[in-house]
């Protein structure tokens, strides 16, 4: 015979996962992430949700012969600010869920 007691309970407890893992996607929102690279020649600021806010280029790369350099250094900014981002929440979902963090990597949830 089916408890359905268990159930109500089991679903009581994913209630509260759920809950936790939107308040964690709303604190990796307004959480900062700044990559510099190049010497701070380059920087990105993401969130921890992996969007890039802001990108800010030193000017002495705003030249044509400096076109290669200034369009590696972003793409290495973005690459690795949305790394970062990852790990951010892979940590804050995994703090939410009670999950172990490489568990939490699991589509869906967020």
């Amino acid at each position: 015979m089916f408890n359905f007691g268990n159930l109500a309970e089991l679903m009581k407890q994913f209630q509260t996962i759920r809950e936790n893992v939107d308040k964690a996607k709303e604190e990796l929102k307004r959480e900062n992430i700044v990559v510099e690279v190049g010497g701070g020649m380059v920087k990105v600021t993401a969130n921890g949700m992996g969007e890039i806010l802001d990108i800010e280029i030193d000017k002495s790369l705003l030249k044509e012969e400096e076109y290669q350099v200034l369009k590696e250094l972003i793409v290495s900014a973005v690459n690795e600010a949305f790394e970062r981002s990852k790990e951010v929440m892979t940590q804050k979902i995994s703090e939410a869920t009670g999950l172990p963090a490489n568990m939490s990597k699991f589509g869906g949830l967020f």
